[in-house]
């Protein structure tokens, strides 16, 4: 049985919920991947796991969007691969960290006022 160090900032809930992701940089070189879908394992206010039929390499940065119901998003931005572990189903556990949220767009309403 393989152990992990503890690594974790902060407490994790165990939730199911469907994100989006794709790879956006792997070996510091960027790439244009189309999104895939999976579901998480679990979350925390530093990261989440969830299980991918991709397979990601330690350091790749991918994108992320989790939304619940449709429309509450729990996060909208990057996250680095700090762990990646094929499951006997032949699945992968990729374990990421947030790195950096992007910024929400502003309604084009706002965007033109702010223009005068």
């Amino acid at each position: 049985m393989t152990s992990f160090e503890e690594r974790r900032d902060s407490i994790r809930a165990k939730r199911i919920i469907t994100v989006r992701h794709r790879l956006v940089k792997h070996n510091n070189r960027k790439v244009n991947s189309m999104w895939q879908l999976a579901t998480t394992e679990n979350m925390s206010l530093s990261g989440l796991l969830f299980v991918s039929a991709l397979a990601y390499h330690e350091g790749d940065i991918i994108e992320l969007q989790v939304v619940m119901s449709g429309l509450l998003d729990i996060f909208n931005g990057y996250g680095k691969v700090v762990r990646s572990s094929r499951n006997k189903a032949g699945h992968f556990h990729v374990a990421v960290k947030y790195v950096d949220l992007k910024a929400k767009r502003r309604p084009a309403k706002t965007l033109l006022a702010s223009r005068k």
